[in-house]
């Protein structure tokens, strides 16, 4: 029997409706009923994922509420919040599978043993990238994480911040963003993670042949496995 997937969303919405559409389009199935049950709580009253905002009270209860409500494991969307990984996982008796452990498993596994020399570069939030989440994640690996330097990472946050507004289609920062994309691929970078979920949403636009790895996508494929 399959198993319900939980989607704890909201930061933002439209990273929440990428990984259902994600895990949709994912599952192998005959007829419709080949799908998997999936409960998400959109939740968009989350405070900002800094260190200077108090999310995990909101967090906890989002994943208490996809636990009651029947869900046997969680997934969330939003790489910043798992900041507070483990305090949510301590408040809930079901799964909690980590978007982060999960790209970085992934790449490692590849049978192209060449990608894990390569070197990465992250494009996240600020909050995600000081707090050294995908870095510590890596450590001892041998992929090399190269973050943004401080004017571009402002480019990067405003860019995400534009798609949370549901600017999806069009974004006055890609300009900038290829410009930077272009000076790291000189620099001998390969791989491109999409470390905030707006991020991936933006892969379109990108004007690189480096490869793109996207957090979101893996997740879902996580999601439907755990759920098969």
């Amino acid at each position: 029997m399959s198993k319900t997937i939980g989607i704890l969303g909201g930061m933002g919405p439209a990273a929440t409706l990428d990984v259902f559409q994600k895990i949709i389009v994912n599952t192998p199935v005959q007829t419709e009923q080949d799908h998997h049950r999936i409960l998400i709580y959109n939740n968009p009253k989350v405070p900002p994922r800094t260190q200077q905002s108090n999310s995990l009270p909101e967090l906890i209860k989002s994943a208490i509420i996809l636990e009651k409500a029947g869900a046997d494991f969680i997934i969330m969307p939003c790489n910043a919040a798992h900041i507070w990984l483990e305090q949510i996982k301590a408040a809930i008796h079901i799964p909690f599978y980590s978007i982060i452990d999960n790209t970085v498993e992934s790449i490692l596994s590849e049978e192209d043993s060449a990608h894990n020399h390569n070197k990465i570069l992250l494009l996240a939030t600020e909050t995600t990238i000081n707090n050294g989440l995908y870095q510590k994640a890596f450590h001892h690996t041998p992929c090399e994480i190269i973050t943004p330097l401080k004017e571009e990472q402002t480019i990067i946050d405003n860019a995400i911040q534009d798609v949370k507004l549901g600017n999806l289609s069009s974004n006055p920062y890609i300009k900038d963003l290829n410009r930077m994309l272009n000076v790291y691929k000189e620099t001998g970078v390969s791989m491109i993670i999409g470390g905030c979920t707006e991020v991936p949403l933006l892969f379109h636009l990108f004007k690189t042949d480096m490869k793109m790895i996207d957090p979101t996508l893996l997740l879902a494929k996580l999601a439907v496995q755990k759920a098969t």
